[in-house]
């Protein structure tokens, strides 16, 4: 082929390819612009997203989140038999991680696992637990349930007060990063005399216990 004939064959294709229209999108919202930043309407609030794309947290993030929320040392959050860490050794693969020595899985899950949110109650409920336990141990130390009395029975003295409230809107703030709706307030304050209703022999902790369990296992908690 001779030079002067290449040069004018590769001058035509690049001015056809020039000419060619971009490609059209495909799928469900092809042809749909985009929505607009909802942003805030007139009443303040704040518009749900048309387009979230909800992730769990693999077990690192889990971990860090739980001990950041309860100020705890990574390996205080869940340990199986006291030494066996929930995440990162029992059930790594439950919660999307990867075991490539034991059982030669070296990519994660790509759906989550029935076990999974058995796992995630467990770690949340142990790390409350481990809170709930250093606060009533040290009181002048406590992060979240300070100045809260319980009676004689281990009830809550006073589940209206303000320091049962001011303890739920801690828990928000630390694990959500928002604070509580009233409602919200209200459904963990009453959480109390469910507990006490069940017969429980330390309720005033057991209260405490499940508040934090409630936020921490929460949706909103676990997903990002």
């Amino acid at each position: 082929m001779r030079p002067d004939f290449l040069r004018v064959l590769l001058l035509s294709s690049a001015c056809v390819l020039s000419a060619c229209p971009s490609p059209s999108p495909s799928g469900p919202d092809a042809g749909t612009p985009p929505p607009a930043d909802a942003g805030t309407g007139s009443s303040g609030d704040v518009a749900p997203s048309s387009r979230n794309n909800l992730r769990i947290m693999n077990p690192e993030q889990l971990t860090a989140h739980f001990a950041s929320a309860l100020s705890l040392p990574p390996e205080q959050v869940c340990n199986e038999l006291g030494q066996y860490s929930c995440a990162s050794h029992a059930h790594t693969v439950a919660l999307g991680g990867v075991e490539p020595f034991g059982v030669g899985l070296y990519e994660p899950l790509k759906t989550t696992g029935a076990t999974t949110p058995n796992v995630i109650d467990r770690m949340a409920l142990a790390a409350c637990a481990r809170r709930v336990s250093l606060e009533l141990t040290t009181p002048g130390e406590a992060l979240l349930f300070k100045g809260i009395e319980l009676d004689a029975r281990g009830r809550l003295t006073h589940r209206e007060g303000a320091p049962v409230r001011d303890a739920i809107a801690s828990l928000y703030q630390r694990a959500l990063l928002r604070k509580p709706t009233r409602t919200e307030v209200d459904t963990l304050s009453q959480l109390a005399t469910r507990v006490e209703s069940m017969g429980s022999q330390t309720p005033g902790r057991d209260w405490m216990t499940l508040a934090c369990f409630t936020v921490l296992s929460s949706a909103e908690s676990v997903f990002f």
